[in-house]
C-alpha cells in the first residue's frame, strides 16, 4: 500500500500501458482518475480497477485540447479534492518514411505525444504547486528517445521532446517538491505494436533476437517502474530516464 490514499491521474489508460499503471496503482492503494478518449475503454477498466476497493473517476477526454485538460483538471479537484501523482502514458505511433511523411500527420503525432504532455503537466502540476502538497509526475517516453530508428521521424520527435521537457520541469518544480521522472519502454506488447506486427512493420524475430532477455515486455512490466517513481520511495529521484526494455539498449552486439 505504498500509493494509500494518493489520487493518481493516468492519461492513455483505458488499454495498454496506461491501463496496467493504474491498475497496479490501484493495487497500491490509490485513487484512479482514468483518462481516455474512448468511453468503452474507460469502462473497461472501471471494472478492473473497483475490485481493489479504491474510489475511481473516468474521464473521457482528447489531452490535445486544451479546453478538455483544463476541464480535467477542474473535475478531478471536485470530485476528489486533490492531486498527488500524474502519468502521462497517452501517445500514438507514426511510422513513415520522413520524405513522404505529411504535415498533418507530424502535426497530430506532436499534438497528442508532447503537447498534450505539456497540456497536462502544466494544468495538473500547476495544481500541485497550487496546493503546495508536492507531488510525483511520470512521463511515457521510449527507447526512440535515445536511438535512431528508421521511419520514426515524428515519434522520436515527439518522445524527445517529452523526455526534454520532463527534465526541464524536474529543475524548476523541485523547489515545490514535485518530482519529475520518465520512463523509456522497449519493445511492449501492446495493441498498437500488435497492429504494427500484422502489418508486417514489427518483426518480432528481429525484435527479440536483440533483446537480452529474450523477450518482448509485458505492459505489467511498467507497473512496477511507475510505482517506485510515484512512491516516497523516488523522493531523491528526479529529472531522470528509467529505462525498461529488457537490455536493449545496452546490447552492444547485433
Amino acid at each position: 500500500m505504498r500509493l494509500k490514499d494518493k489520487v493518481a491521474v493516468v492519461t492513455g489508460s483505458g488499454r495498454g500501458i496506461g491501463a496496467a499503471i493504474a491498475r497496479g496503482f490501484a493495487q497500491e492503494g490509490a485513487h484512479i482518475v482514468l483518462i481516455s478518449r474512448t468511453a468503452s475503454q474507460l469502462e473497461k477498466q472501471a471494472e478492473f480497477i473497483k475490485q481493489y476497493g479504491v474510489q475511481h473517476l473516468s474521464i473521457e477526454a482528447d489531452i490535445s485540447k486544451e479546453k478538455d485538460v483544463i476541464s480535467i483538471r477542474k473535475k478531478v479537484m471536485e470530485q476528489l479534492g486533490r492531486i498527488d501523482i500524474l502519468v502521462n502514458a497517452a501517445g500514438i505511433t507514426m511510422v513513415s518514411k520522413s520524405e513522404e511523411l505529411s504535415l498533418e500527420n507530424w502535426t497530430k503525432c506532436l499534438d497528442i505525444n508532447l503537447t498534450g504532455t505539456f497540456l497536462m503537466c502544466k494544468e495538473l502540476g500547476g495544481q500541485m504547486i497550487e496546493a503546495a502538497n508536492g507531488g510525483k509526475i511520470i512521463n511515457i517516453t521510449s527507447i526512440v528517445s535515445h536511438a535512431g530508428i528508421p521511419e520514426r521521424a515524428a515519434y522520436s520527435s515527439s518522445k524527445g521532446g517529452v523526455k526534454q521537457l520532463s527534465q526541464t520541469l524536474a529543475v524548476e518544480w523541485a523547489k515545490h517538491n514535485i518530482q519529475v521522472n520518465t520512463i523509456s519502454p522497449g519493445f511492449i506488447v501492446t495493441e498498437i505494436v500488435r497492429d504494427l506486427i500484422s502489418k508486417g512493420i514489427h518483426k518480432p524475430e528481429k525484435m527479440v533476437a536483440r533483446i537480452p532477455a529474450g523477450r518482448m515486455g509485458e505492459v505489467e512490466d511498467l507497473a512496477g517502474p511507475a510505482i517506485f517513481l510515484a512512491s516516497s520511495e523516488s523522493n531523491y529521484v528526479s529529472g531522470t530516464t528509467l529505462i525498461v526494455d529488457g537490455g536493449w539498449m545496452a546490447n552492444g552486439y547485433v
